[in-house]
C-alpha cells in the first residue's frame, strides 16, 4: 500500500541494550545508561520522522507514552486491537478499530491510503 512503519520490535538494538529488549528487561534498568538512552534516541527520531501514529492494543505504559508525544507532535493517531476499558484521553485517536483489516478500510474510506 505504499506504507512504511517503524516497531520497537525491529529497533536495532547495541549489546548493551539488547536485555532491555527482553520482557521485564527494562524494568528495573538505570534510565540514564548509554544503551537505554540510545533506545530513546531512537524511537524518539522514529516519532519526529512519522507521518502518522498506531498504536496496537493491547499495549503497555511505553506505547501509550509514545501515542502522546506523536499526538503532541502533531501525527493523526489511530489504535487497532482490543481494549478492555474505555479512557478518556483516547480520544486523541481519529479512530479505534478492532482488527487491522478495519483499520486498513477505515485509512481507505477517510483517503490516508489511496
Amino acid at each position: 500500500m505504499g506504507a512504511s512503519s517503524y516497531s520497537f520490535v525491529r529497533a536495532e538494538y547495541d549489546e548493551d541494550a539488547a536485555k532491555f529488549a527482553l520482557p521485564g528487561g527494562a524494568d528495573d534498568a538505570d534510565l540514564h545508561a548509554p544503551g537505554i538512552q540510545n533506545l530513546f534516541d531512537q524511537d524518539l527520531a522514529e516519532l519526529h520522522g512519522a507521518d502518522h501514529f498506531v498504536l496496537v492494543l493491547p499495549a503497555g505504559a511505553a506505547a501509550h507514552i509514545e501515542a502522546g508525544i506523536a499526538y503532541g507532535l502533531g501525527k493523526r493517531c489511530w489504535a487497532v486491537g482490543p481494549s478492555d476499558r474505555s479512557e478518556t484521553l483516547y480520544r486523541i485517536f481519529a479512530a479505534m478499530t478492532v482488527d487491522a483489516a478495519s483499520l486498513v478500510q477505515h485509512l481507505k474510506d477517510s483517503r490516508v491510503l489511496q
